[in-house]
């Protein structure tokens, strides 16, 4: 008997494997976001959106909004506590979706105390940042660096 369910289980978990259904692949493809992380420097800090460039060298189509909670994933059934006393959320549009983003985060800091990835689904990206209510949103800026197009988004301390 012993057998016969390891002779089950191992096709089932090589296929689920290859799916991509257990374990997504890193993102690498071009228009993926390849890594997301914060930084500070003076009176700034920053969440940086690395945005492998696409084949046809198309720009990064993002739109950053005024966000309050509850904050929830695409179905609506799985609410998110995201600390801060205002956020922002930045959305992705046209991307590679089906891959793991790699979140390199320093939290809580002094203006930014919470990002977090609210969904993928259908070539669109979510994610809310959250920080304390004194400070300010400056702004979402973008540029190349080598292989990618950082999207970064700027809060005063």
């Amino acid at each position: 008997m012993k057998m016969n369910i390891s002779r089950l289980l191992i096709p089932i978990t090589i296929t689920l494997l290859s799916s991509g259904i257990i374990f997504a692949e890193p993102c690498r493809e071009p228009g993926s976001i390849t890594r997301v992380k914060n930084r500070s420097a003076g009176k700034y800090e920053y969440v940086i959106f690395d945005v492998r460039k696409s084949e046809d060298g198309d720009q990064p189509d993002f739109e950053v909004k005024t966000a309050s909670p509850p904050f929830t994933d695409y179905s609506g059934e799985e609410t998110y506590e995201i600390p801060g006393g205002k956020h922002k959320s930045i959305a992705f549009r046209s991307v590679y979706w089906m891959c793991e983003i790699p979140e390199r985060y320093r939290l809580p800091q002094t203006a930014i105390k919470g990002i977090r990835m609210l969904w993928s689904f259908e070539g669109i990206v979510e994610f809310a940042v959250g920080y304390r209510s004194r400070s300010r949103y400056l702004a979402t800026y973008s540029y190349d660096a080598g292989s990618v197009r950082k999207v970064v988004m700027k809060f005063r301390k």
